[in-house]
C-alpha cells in the first residue's frame, strides 16, 4: 500500500516527482515497456528510493487514483450543499468524475491504465469497493433511498455496481476514440438514462 501519511516534505516532493516522471513514461512508451531501473534513471533517483516510497511499478497508479479519490471527497462535499435530492447530487458527482478523469489523467493515461489493469493482477484497487470513489457513489444512493428520490433499485449494492460498470464502460469506449470528443458528453446520455430509471 502506498502511505501518504507521515512523510515528510521532501519525501513528499520526491514521491511526486517520481510518480510524475513514471506516468510520462507510461504514457509515452507503454506500461510494460518501462522498467523500474528506467524510471529511477530518469527521475534521476535511486532504486532504494524508489522503493522506499512505492511497493511496486503498479503501486503508482494506486497512487495517483488515490489522489484522485481525495478531490472525489472535495467535489462530494462541494455538491452537497448544491442539489436538493440525493438524485440529483449523483448526476452531478457522475459527471464530475468523467471531468476530473479527463482533466487529471487524460486519454492516453486513461489507455496505458486499462491495459495494465486487464493484463495485470496487480492493480486491484481499481476495483476495491473500499474506494473512496465507490464509498461516495454507494452514500449517494442511501441517501436517495431516505430522501425517496432514488426508487426502483432492486438494492443499494446492484445498482452501484451497475453505475460502477457504465463509468468504467464510458471511459473505455472514450479511450477507443481516435477524435477528441470529450468523455463528459461521451458519459452524459447513459447517466441520463440511468437516473431516469430511478423514478
Amino acid at each position: 500500500m502506498v502511505n501518504l501519511e507521515n512523510k515528510t516534505a521532501k519525501g513528499i516532493q520526491t514521491q511526486r516527482h517520481i510518480m510524475n516522471v513514471a506516468i510520462e513514461l507510461f504514457k509515452n512508451q507503454g506500461y510494460d515497456n518501462v522498467s523500474v531501473d528506467r524510471i529511477v534513471k530518469e527521475s534521476k533517483t535511486s532504486k532504494g528510493s524508489f522503493y522506499q516510497h512505492f511497493p511496486s511499478k503498479s503501486s503508482i497508479f494506486m497512487m495517483r487514483f488515490m489522489e484522485l479519490d481525495e478531490n472525489y471527497i472535495k467535489i462530494h462535499n462541494e455538491l452537497k450543499s448544491q442539489y436538493s435530492t440525493a438524485k440529483e447530487r449523483l448526476e452531478a458527482f457522475c459527471y464530475s468524475v468523467f471531468r476530473c478523469i479527463e482533466e487529471e489523467m487524460g486519454k492516453e493515461l486513461m489507455r496505458v491504465i486499462y491495459s495494465a489493469a486487464i493484463i495485470s493482477n496487480d492493480h486491484t484497487f481499481f476495483t476495491n469497493e473500499e474506494r473512496k470513489l465507490y464509498i461516495i457513489l454507494r452514500e449517494i444512493i442511501e441517501d436517495g433511498k431516505k430522501d425517496n428520490s432514488i426508487r426502483n433499485i432492486e438494492s443499494t449494492h446492484i445498482f452501484y455496481k451497475i453505475l460502477v460498470q457504465s463509468i468504467f464502460g464510458v471511459i473505455y469506449f472514450w479511450g477507443l476514440q481516435l477524435n477528441n470528443d470529450r468523455l463528459e458528453n461521451l458519459g452524459k446520455p447513459l447517466i441520463q438514462q440511468l437516473i431516469s430509471s430511478l423514478r
